[in-house]
């Protein structure tokens, strides 16, 4: 079992905080590219496509971003 205790010590480890400034970086180069109309295209399908396909990226990064111990637990067979 992962208490709350072992999993803010995890929040807290060096490699953590790399990898989520990792997935920071890449939320904001999308956002970027977003902005700069990377992802439009003639085809409204592919757009549409691609558009997807970014959005459940960037918030497959918030999610591990942004998780805490209770979201955690709950997602989790670690209980």
């Amino acid at each position: 079992m992962i208490t709350e205790e072992d999993f803010q010590e995890w929040t807290k480890h060096p490699v953590t905080l790399a990898v989520m400034r990792l997935l920071e970086q890449k939320r904001e180069e999308l956002r970027r590219q977003w902005e700069a109309g990377s992802f439009t295209d003639y085809d409204a399908g592919a757009m549409a496509l691609v558009s997807v396909g970014n959005i459940g990226t960037c918030r497959a990064y918030a999610f591990v971003q942004e998780l805490n111990y209770e979201q955690f637990t709950g997602e989790s067979d670690e209980k």
